[in-house]
């Protein structure tokens, strides 16, 4: 029984352990991913400060802003998270001050009742007991009880000094979380007043896109020109493609039908989330004009896995303006896939693709938390929904 005891006592310590060690993992990547937006968040500003005054194009400045806005509600939604932890922190240090100052008292009231039975009968007490024994072997016994009570007056008193130990660091632990928590709360309210400010801007570049025939003009203008930059991308890989086909074809060796040839109609979607946009020619709300969209636009949740369709290679793994973050895959063939609007891009430029691995996260654009999904075949744009399967359509 005892021998059980102790295994149980052993596997409740090491459970313990695991617990408090997995807890201080966990912040330490809080901490780590709220320094890292932070980062993404100052580079952006900085950009946008860089260009102030000499951006003229509204698809650029339309980028930037909501690119600061979607980092800044990351920021706030880290820090609200952070604001969270230190309160509970803080509750929690708070009941074990209580907690330990308690027992401090019980223990204190303890050792002023030894104090005054020591005071009381003098400090030569214990040596007067021993000699009045009768007996050697009763000396030894009164000697031994008495020894072991001296024992426990040097225990209470560590434990009193341990115990006031414990107080100290809990304060100044307390101390520095609420230090830290002012912090947070006035970082917080900082980023507020950032948000507000570029929500502001956003609306003002929208109204003007709605308001002025000019502005919108330059916008699908704009729109256009980035579309076409992207074809030339696809278009030069597309050569190259064809260049080492011929040079296989005198080499008599065929070329493997494709993933996406074989599995049409039935292919996993890129990200959770329903159709918010079909391919063509689409009014769009916010721009109040028409735009010829290459793909589907899927609503999602800010975050959210985005996944390859098809094995592949990455062949683009960067910002392009008027796509956001972007990964272009070439899955052989003539046949690529293009993801955008990503909030952050886990491949890159040359790195293999497996079916179905997560590529990125959903971002957000002035519509949403929004995955722009294309698929190239030969290059050319075509209909995703003619390649995904129908279950979310």
């Amino acid at each position: 029984m005892r021998r059980y005891s102790r295994v149980l006592y052993l596997l409740l310590a090491l459970i313990l352990g695991l617990t408090v060690q997995l807890r201080g993992q966990g912040i330490d990547d809080q901490e780590d991913a709220l320094k890292e937006v932070k980062r993404k968040l100052s580079e952006a500003r900085a950009r946008a400060s860089e260009l102030k005054g000499q951006e003229k194009g509204i698809l650029g400045q339309l980028e930037r802003t909501s690119e600061q806005i979607r980092l800044t509600r990351q920021v706030l939604s880290a820090l609200r998270q952070k604001e969270t932890r230190l309160n509970k922190e803080l509750k929690s240090l708070g009941e074990q001050l209580l907690t330990t100052e308690s027992h401090l008292v019980k223990q204190e009231a303890l050792m002023s009742v030894r104090l005054r039975e020591i005071y009381i009968k003098g400090g030569l007490y214990q040596w007067e007991v021993l000699v009045s024994e009768r007996s050697f072997a009763d000396m030894a016994k009164r000697y031994k009880y008495m020894s072991l009570i001296t024992e426990q007056d040097r225990k209470l008193y560590d434990n009193i000094q341990g115990r006031k130990r414990e107080i100290v660091q809990d304060k100044q632990e307390r101390e520095s979380k609420l230090m830290t928590l002012a912090q947070v709360k006035g970082e917080t309210e900082r980023e507020m007043s950032n948000l507000g400010e570029d929500e502001a801007q956003q609306k003002k570049l929208l109204s003007r896109v709605q308001r002025e025939k000019s502005s919108k003009e330059s916008l699908v203008k704009e729109l256009q020109e980035s579309a076409k930059k992207l074809q030339r991308i696809i278009d030069q890989l597309e050569k190259q493609r064809k260049d080492e086909l011929a040079r296989n074809r005198n080499a008599h060796v065929p070329a493997a039908p494709s993933y996406l040839e074989r599995n049409q109609g039935s292919l996993n979607w890129p990200a959770d989330g329903k159709l918010y946009s079909s391919f063509g020619l689409k009014k769009h709300e916010k721009y109040n004009t028409y735009i010829q969209n290459n793909g589907i636009d899927i609503l999602s949740s800010t975050g959210a896995p985005v996944r390859s369709v098809a094995a592949g290679k990455v062949v683009y793994a960067e910002r392009f303006l008027g796509y956001g973050n972007v990964v272009l895959v070439d899955h052989q063939s003539g046949y690529y896939t293009l993801y955008g609007n990503l909030s952050d891009i886990l491949v890159s430029t040359g790195s293999r693709v497996e079916n179905f691995q997560q590529i990125g996260t959903v971002g957000g654009t002035v519509d949403g938390p929004i995955l722009h999904f294309e698929v190239r075949k030969g290059g050319k744009p075509v209909d995703p929904l003619q390649w995904l399967n129908k279950k979310r359509k």
